[in-house]
């Protein structure tokens, strides 16, 4: 978009033109890559020190030389006793002036004035003058200040009522030959001479204003659009690592735990070994299973397969199966009136649920959680609608003796770990407009999140068949 904004720009875009005229090429060693040098670049290489530019200077000789052209083809007005090789040092001064025509239009019209009352009043007139003069306004009204190219407007359009007022005094005391038809003539070649490029200076300085605002906005769209893909990328990443981290933590946290009490045992004892074993086996299956399922839905053309894959909190009674089996005592308890929940809700509480297990079972001491999920409504006025619905989690469990139950959900030191489980829920309950709090309370450790409910949201995309009760178990 940037691209095109800029190829729209007239007098500071590139210019499709022929290469064999406005383009040359530049190697930029023996063998090397080629840089193609448009007509742009040579015009706006500066000269002078800088005061000018390159493109200014081949405009002023061309400028001289077609003024020599029509000097040598007599186009000016002789006078008795002036040598007409004079009028040659107020074009030789024009188009000086037409050097400073980008940069200092100001100085242009200065230097351009002088010479052009000179001309007129003293030497000629000539048309070579003319000529350069009417360049001169229209640099004025491109590339002077606005104030500078309103005011020049404005005296010549005085200078025009006087002439055209002079001009028909003349006329209709019959001073005038050739009669209306001089006079319009008269005002006509005014008119072209003058007002006209000042008027067409003014607007293609609009014109470059408008899309040098059209570029700026094109840029600021860009922009704006790589800072939302770089957003929309970091969140992609955000949600790989909590979608990763629950697959992979609660599987092989309960494959650690079982792997750690079978390497404690003192004595052999083949029937706990093959208990360990198919609970290390079930977890195992379970985890790869649950990868293969996040790995399809992320290689999905769009949204709709995650949203068919989302976990559900009815569905955390396996979780709650899998954490007694590797020897946590989980006790779970239901209040409230369940209802249709969103999806994202309905994964955020149940990965909310599966976290909780995992680092009860990875720290409590004792081995053991309380989970209590309720389904609470907001009090209303008497007269009003019920209020909104939240469900809140409330997971429990004990902390190592000694601990002071920080760093983590219990236990002590580095085995804590990263903490990228509490981070992970915090971020999905922060998503969704909840709360969260996981911290030490006198008992031991607390997880709780508060998830507000869309029941418009909830009820429209669900309805009945999410209108069950949760699938955890006491």
């Amino acid at each position: 978009m940037v691209k095109g904004v800029r190829a729209g720009i007239v007098g500071g875009a590139e210019i499709g033109v022929h290469p064999s005229m406005y383009a040359r090429e530049r190697a930029t060693c023996c063998d090397g890559p080629v840089r193609r040098v448009r007509w742009r670049e040579i015009r706006d290489e500066p000269i002078l020190g800088g005061r000018s530019y390159l493109g200014s200077g081949v405009w002023a000789a061309a400028h001289f030389g077609v003024g020599c052209v029509l000097w040598n083809l007599g186009a000016y007005w002789p006078r008795e006793g002036v040598d007409p090789r004079l009028l040659l040092l107020p074009l030789v001064l024009g188009c000086v002036a037409l050097l400073f025509r980008r940069s200092a239009p100001s100085l242009s019209l200065g230097v351009g004035a002088v010479a052009a009352v000179g001309d007129v009043v003293l030497l000629g007139p000539s048309a070579a003058m003319f000529l350069v003069a009417t360049d001169i306004v229209y640099a004025v009204g491109a590339w002077g200040r606005r104030r500078l190219a309103w005011s020049v407007l404005g005296v010549l359009i005085a200078i025009g009522v006087a002439v055209a007022a002079v001009g028909a005094y003349l006329m209709l005391t019959g001073m005038m030959r050739g009669g209306p038809l001089a006079f319009i003539q008269l005002v006509a070649v005014y008119g072209a001479l003058f007002v006209t490029p000042m008027i067409t200076g003014l607007s293609i300085r609009e014109h470059h204003l408008r899309a040098e605002l059209e570029r700026q906005r094109a840029h600021q769209v860009a922009r704006m659009a790589e800072l939302d893909q770089a957003a929309a990328v970091a969140e992609e990443r955000r949600r790989m690592a909590r979608e990763l981290h629950d697959v992979i933590a609660n599987h092989l946290s309960a494959v650690a735990v079982q792997s750690t009490g079978a390497l404690s045992m003192r004595e052999f004892d083949p029937e706990r070994v093959r208990r360990v074993l198919e609970v290390v086996r079930d977890s195992s299956v379970q985890g790869l299973a649950e990868m293969r399922r996040m790995i399809g839905v992320l290689r999905a053309p769009d949204d709709s397969a995650l949203e068919r894959n989302l976990p559900q909190l009815s569905e955390a009674g396996r979780l709650v199966d899998q954490a007694r089996e590797a020897g946590l005592a989980v006790s779970v308890e239901h209040r409230g009136e369940s209802g249709p929940l969103p999806d994202r809700l309905d994964a955020a509480a149940y990965r909310v649920v599966q976290e909780s297990l995992t680092n009860a079972l990875r720290y409590a001491v004792p081995k053991r959680v309380a989970i209590v999920v309720e389904h609470r409504r907001d009090d209303a006025a008497p007269g009003e609608e019920p209020g909104g619905r939240r469900v809140v989690i409330t997971a429990d469990n004990g902390t190592a003796p000694g601990s002071g139950g920080t760093g983590g959900t219990g236990g002590t030191g580095d085995d804590l770990g990263a903490g990228a489980g509490l981070t992970g829920m915090r971020e999905r309950v922060t998503l969704l407009g909840g709360r969260f709090f996981a911290g030490p309370v006198p008992d031991g450790w607390r997880v709780r999140a508060e998830l507000p409910v869309d029941d418009e949201d909830g009820g429209a995309r669900h309805g009945a068949a999410r209108d069950r009760e949760t699938g955890l178990d006491a």
